[in-house]
């Protein structure tokens, strides 16, 4: 893999449709010397043209999501999962909650837009946006369906939204058989609906409309929904058991806090070239975003069509070239469906209706998401303008590779208590009547989030000392930077420290000392300091015959990730296999010390299964319970179905030496990044144990085996430990 140094830095906030095309371009056409981060806080984004199809029951979920992950990892773009609070112009940074700001060169903003509520509770109704949480909303409404208790159902807004789900919803509840009739309400506050649109189209709905026997209520300017009760500007009010609002979309409250230039109703205000009327490197797109030449209705058509001039834009501003404007159709095709797979079709006043309009459109939406379900592997462009202010000698090694004293000073000095040390060597005071304990670890970055990859490697290294049942004191750092602008570099170290000295904070262990260096990427390596109490210690070997085998995390990270590096997992499993590397193995182990503890080890590099192998001595075995393996989202999906697996796992699997049964058996030899504890405690302790666990917060604790004396490791498909 080719590296490049950093020269700029891009973020995007929000993963709207302007962004994943950007993405999808990048990965195409990739800038290399630009360093890409997205920030999002759900890990997929829907496609709004296949929403009410996804409600009529015409499309799986799946069909209309596109996965932030895989675009990311072939755009080669930093992925967080956060949402945004704020963004300072002026120092060029994005507020995200729980870590240090991040900095740009280039920002683009491209959250989309919120509902108008006014004095309506969110709580109160269904609000169409943001559509993630509208599907979650979504789902809990046909739960209370089954329940029996909802017979009248109101649609805030007559827009083409508001319309197209009424009726997709209307097609869902008469496909529901056991299902007692629901009334459906239209509400629109105008004195028709479909305001935008010609008399043709809106005869054609109305038509439509009438045949489904939904009720409309013209000039019912809807005020606020309370006890059942939807009532209107004029005091009329309407009985309803459920309301789903779709009206005019307002903008996030951030965006009219940030400093950036916006209009009068919070939505930021852009020139021609895409780019804020207040500051040029700060882009702005689809429908959080007014372009102040041409206004045009908030519709997922024009920030489709925002991402390739967004692309070629950025692309210009990074190479101090000229930018080209950008001027949206005024007139464009609309395509309408009407909840079963029909559709009516719009432009330039002329329109059409029939089966064979929702077919096009349906041609037309799976042929956008096609091009996010196949990314091809691309190769890099090795010849670039951002790169042309580095030369040869700039990161040649003779000093060491070191990051600079005055920036690593900054740095540090923002993060480490005052007083810290800054000694050549750490003096490390072993407690009386204590042992030392002292282990290395390094390995290279393999997820794209500094901060997020800082935290694990500290959970990864410091789970040797809780595996021997010790307590960690310190840890000296080994840090690699990749190749960059000074401004870059300190960007990543802020990122990489904070996420040090957090999940240092959370594990009460101090950084003591450390080195730092630039390289061809980022790479992490830490010393370990603890002690145990003489006679305490935990080895790997010490089983007994009778014993239980506890794992207190689950497994897959190896094979995830594989997947993520081909851009092939999807995101909401490698936000899972994050969420679970994060996890310290310190409360395990203070856990586990409560019981009589034979052997134990931490599941890392070499599988489950080699490291049980490691825990055999003598006459043992262990009997494993296949079927009680707890697996990370995604993780038998990615070895069985993708056919993919990490690149030790070939060799994990000849060195057990087991019989396979099956694809099943596959898990145990996945390498783990910070995985779990591998602890053998009596059978008799081993209830009390995992339900002191699951409250410690390791819900996918687990008895994996049993310890015999057939002297090997053997397999048991279906068989599980019981008391």
């Amino acid at each position: 893999m080719l590296h490049h140094p950093i020269a700029r830095e891009l973020v995007l906030v929000g993963g709207g449709h302007s962004h994943v095309i950007l993405l999808r371009m990048l990965g195409m056409n990739p800038i290399p010397g630009l360093a890409v981060t997205l920030v999002s806080p759900e890990t997929s984004t829907p496609y709004s043209g296949m929403l009410p199809g996804v409600i009529a029951g015409h499309y799986r979920r799946e069909e209309a999501f596109i996965d932030l992950g895989p675009l990311c990892r072939f755009a080669g773009a930093n992925f967080i999962r956060a949402a945004v609070t704020g963004v300072d112009p002026d120092g060029q940074q994005v507020a995200v909650p729980g870590r240090p700001a991040l900095r740009y060169d280039l920002l683009s903003v491209d959250v989309g837009s919120t509902p108008t509520l006014q004095n309506v509770s969110d709580q109160a109704v269904i609000p169409v946006k943001p559509i993630s949480h509208f599907l979650e909303r979504w789902d809990a409404f046909v739960g209370r369906l089954e329940y029996g208790g909802v017979r009248e159902v109101g649609f805030v807004g007559s827009g083409a939204g508001g319309v197209e789900l009424c009726l997709a919803v209307h097609h869902f509840l008469q496909q529901q058989p056991g299902i007692p009739p629901v009334q459906v309400h239209l509400f629109s506050a105008d004195t028709r609906i479909l305001a935008e649109f010609d008399d043709a189209v809106r005869q054609r709905f109305e038509r439509v409309i009438a045949a489904a026997g939904i009720q409309v209520h013209l000039q019912f300017r809807a005020r606020d929904f309370v006890n059942g009760q939807l009532s209107a500007g004029d005091d009329r009010t309407i009985e309803l058991d459920e309301v789903f609002w779709v009206t005019q979309a307002s903008a996030a409250g951030w965006l009219a806090e940030s400093g950036l230039a916006t209009n009068e109703r919070g939505f930021l205000t852009v020139r021609d070239t895409l780019q804020s009327t207040s500051h040029d490197n700060v882009f702005a797109v689809g429908d959080c975003a007014v372009m102040e030449n041409y206004p045009r209705p908030r519709a997922g058509v024009f920030a489709v069509r925002q991402g390739k001039p967004l692309y070629a834009n950025i692309r210009a501003s990074l190479f101090e070239r000229p930018l080209k404007p950008y001027r949206p159709q005024s007139r464009y095709l609309a395509l309408i469906s009407t909840g079963q797979r029909y559709a009516v079709a719009t432009r330039n006043g002329l329109s059409a209706e029939g089966g064979w309009v929702w077919r096009w459109k349906d041609w037309i939406d799976r042929r956008f998401m096609n091009r996010f379900l196949d990314l091809p592997t691309m190769k890099a462009d090795k010849s670039n303008p951002l790169l042309a202010s580095f030369d040869d000698q700039m990161h040649c090694g003779g000093c060491g590779a070191k990051v600079s004293a005055d920036l690593l000073e900054d740095v540090l000095g923002a993060v480490l208590p005052q007083g810290s040390s800054r000694d050549d060597a750490a003096i490390v005071e072993i407690p009386a009547k204590r042992q030392m304990l002292q282990s290395v670890d390094h390995f290279r970055g393999f997820i794209n989030d500094p901060y997020a990859q800082a935290r694990i490697a500290v959970c990864h290294a410091l789970s040797d000392i809780y595996a021997c049942g010790g307590q960690a004191h310190s840890v000296m750092a080994l840090i690699t930077l990749p190749f960059g602008k000074p401004d870059v570099i300190r960007s990543t170290l802020e990122q990489v420290m904070a996420g040090i000295m957090d999940q240092l904070h959370r594990d009460h262990v101090k950084l003591i000392g450390g080195h730092t260096s630039e390289g061809a990427e980022l790479s992490l390596g830490f010393t370990v300091n603890g002690s145990v109490i003489p006679g305490k210690l935990w080895q790997k070997t010490g089983m007994q015959a009778g014993d239980v085998l506890i794992l207190t995390k689950p497994l897959g990270t190896g094979a995830i990730f594989a997947a993520d590096m081909q851009h092939r997992a999807r995101g909401d499993w490698v936000a899972a296999a994050v969420a679970s590397m994060e996890v310290s193995n310190k409360a395990a182990s203070q856990v586990l010390s409560h019981y009589e503890v034979s052997a134990c080890t931490d599941i890392t590099g070499f599988g489950l299964a080699g490291h049980c192998l490691e825990m055999l001595t003598g006459k043992l075995g262990v009997e494993l319970y296949l079927s009680a393996m707890p697996c990370l989202p995604g993780a038998m999906a990615c070895i069985s179905e993708l056919g993919i697996t990490s690149t030790l796992h070939e060799s994990n699997r000849r060195v057990a030496g087991l019989a396979l049964p099956g694809e099943a058996a596959e898990i145990l030899f996945d390498p783990q990044t910070s995985g779990g504890l591998l602890a053998a405690v009596p059978a008799h302790s081993a209830t009390s144990c995992l339900q002191d666990l699951v409250e410690a917060g390791y819900g996918d604790a687990a008895v994996v085996g049993r310890v015999n004396d057939a002297g090997r490791l053997v397999l048991n498909l279906s068989g599980a430990w019981n008391d």
